[in-house]
């Protein structure tokens, strides 16, 4: 009679794949029903800490697994290899988060103009009742920015208020923001407004933008403010995005205007 051996499966590396199984459709899932609004920023985050911590206990479940397999003989490599796959990517959003969250200061509204920031109005009823108002950021944010957004200023155009307004509102509708009010200048010189509502890349947290055009000697100078409704840290969202208005806004006034 042929003696076989007992092969035993590791039962760690078992459950670091059945956990990091779980951990990434809970993830996935949360991250398109926040972005369609369909659960609220605040559930979306807890769905994801969640999910980060079932992909944690998934990577050292592998480990684990992985230690008992080369020691006992245990079978089970492949179940703790896609631990580890499962693992790291319900982990990517913490982990993203977290190295923003360590590289950026602590703000959540940004504005080119520090000493007199554009105002909002539709956010003000949006923002009821939430962490976030929609009053200016207050001194010490304001001297915080300026010393990590120097850069982050108002921008002057040798073109009038109504070209530039065009030229700001063709990067908002490309931008797919959805305006939430708009002042269009009637005849250069006029004031423009816009007041729109955006989302960050990952997450789709809803964050709100408004831009301010006026009139001045050299033609025309814009000021926008971007500010998130959840939260005190928005991970350098908001500089980033004002950053990538100005480039585009750039490309369309040459489009546009030749300058």
């Amino acid at each position: 009679m042929l003696y076989r051996p007992q092969v035993r499966t590791s039962r760690a590396a078992l459950w670091s794949r059945r956990l990091g199984g779980i951990a990434v459709p809970i993830l996935v899932v949360t991250l398109i029903e926040h972005r369609a609004d369909l659960i609220e920023t605040a559930y979306a985050l807890l769905l994801v800490g969640v999910a980060s911590a079932l992909g944690l206990a998934a990577l050292l479940l592998s480990a684990y697994g992985f230690h008992i397999i080369w020691d006992r003989g245990f079978v089970g490599a492949r179940s703790a290899s896609l631990g580890v796959v499962y693992g790291l990517l319900a982990l990517t959003p913490a982990m993203l988060g977290g190295y923003a969250a360590a590289t950026h200061p602590t703000l959540s509204d940004i504005s080119t103009d520090w000493t007199d920031p554009p105002l909002y109005r539709e956010v003000a009823f949006l923002r009821a009742g939430s962490s976030n108002g929609v009053d200016p950021p207050s001194v010490d944010k304001i001297q915080l920015q300026k010393a990590v957004y120097p850069d982050i200023v108002t921008r002057r155009f040798g073109i009038g208020t109504e070209q530039l307004f065009n030229a700001a509102k063709k990067v908002v509708d490309r931008n797919g923001w959805k305006v939430l009010q708009e002042v269009v200048p009637k005849e250069d010189g006029d004031r423009g407004r816009i007041e729109a509502e955006a989302h960050t890349q990952v997450l789709g947290a809803q964050e709100d933008v408004v831009i301010r055009i006026l009139a001045d000697s050299a033609g025309a100078h814009l000021d926008m403010r971007s500010s998130s409704r959840f939260g005190t840290h928005d991970l350098g969202q908001n500089a980033a995005r004002i950053r990538r208005f100005f480039a585009a806004l750039d490309a369309a006034v040459a489009e546009s205007f030749g300058q």
